[in-house]
């Protein structure tokens, strides 16, 4: 492990239950927060003492997108529920009821769709702003926690708690590569930036990496938490890789080797519960959100 020093730059709190996800804005130092507590909060990185209620969904919130470009903001509640908040009138425009059970992510797709994925097993797909509804795939018999979309778009790899990852060509949603691996469950999913490589993350705690330039083959296996992998997420230039789990750690990886540079647990003030989420900011800070309410930033200064 190589020295990388980081430091907790603050503690943001004032949620009621867990915080399950967190999202970026157009702004460096704004982001949202959304809990177990149903609430969407705005903070500021400057002034950690100062969240904004933005939203009260009234059921557990699992995961928001904030689309930039049109301000809205989408949550996706506990009981399958897809709410559109217009953040500029401050108002809920529509609530749909999209899955059968929870939505656990989502993602853009294009300029103008988003994607759901459900805990029915279901992906949704959604036309933005008018928020008709486009596909509904079923896809497997377990829930479905982990999306991504491949940097050039034309893959969409899909996590499930049966343990695959499916891999589905996005023209007409179909499944071109079913990956196996994560024999009790797949929760997270992403691309390597710079890398013909997929990255998945399971409740073995296994990171497996797939090269897809090779028809998906399995390259690599590592040990990297003791528990479910609930996030993975590159920093803005693509040499870091965080990793977020329900062993209560945060590990950060370099993206080149995959070998780990840090941990991030109890002993040095990380969190005290599960970490559900991971975001890096613009100026490559990273936070961290966890089942203890709390979401922590982190600064890194090193010579990586």
């Amino acid at each position: 492990m190589k020295n990388t020093a980081f430091e907790r730059r603050s503690i943001f709190v004032g949620h009621r239950g867990a915080v399950h996800a967190i999202a970026g804005t157009a702004h460096p130092n704004l982001f949202f927060s959304a809990s177990g507590d149903g609430r969407v909060v705005r903070w500021d990185t400057r002034t950690p003492d100062a969240g904004e209620l933005i939203a009260d969904a009234l059921k557990s919130i699992y995961t928001i997108h904030h689309d930039q470009e049109r301000k809205l903001l989408f949550i996706g509640n506990s009981e399958g529920g897809l709410h559109v908040i217009d953040l500029v009138e401050r108002e809920e425009v529509r609530l749909l009821q999209a899955h059968k059970r929870g939505i656990f992510r989502i993602i853009p797709f294009g300029n103008e769709r988003i994607i759901c994925s459900g805990g029915d097993g279901t992906i949704s797909v959604w036309k933005v702003p008018s928020m008709e509804l486009e596909r509904q795939i079923p896809l497997s018999e377990e829930k479905i926690r982990g999306m991504s979309i491949s940097p050039d778009g034309s893959m969409l790899a899909v996590a499930s708690l049966d343990g695959s990852i499916r891999v589905l060509e996005t023209t007409d949603m179909n499944e071109i590569h079913r990956l196996t691996g994560h024999k009790t469950g797949a929760a997270s999913v992403c691309w390597h930036p710079k890398k013909p490589v997929l990255i998945s993350g399971g409740r073995d705690g296994q990171l497996r990496f797939w090269r897809t330039s090779s028809n998906f083959k399995a390259i690599q296996a590592i040990p990297a938490h003791r528990a479910n992998i609930y996030g993975i997420a590159f920093n803005p230039d693509g040499s870091l890789c965080a990793t977020a789990s329900r062993d209560k750690t945060v590990k950060i990886w370099d993206a080149k080797t995959f070998d780990q540079l840090d941990r991030i647990d109890l002993k040095n003030g990380g969190h005290t519960h599960s970490v559900n989420d991971v975001l890096w900011c613009a100026d490559g800070c990273l936070l961290t959100a966890s089942d203890d309410r709390s979401i922590r930033n982190w600064s890194f200064a090193s010579g990586i």
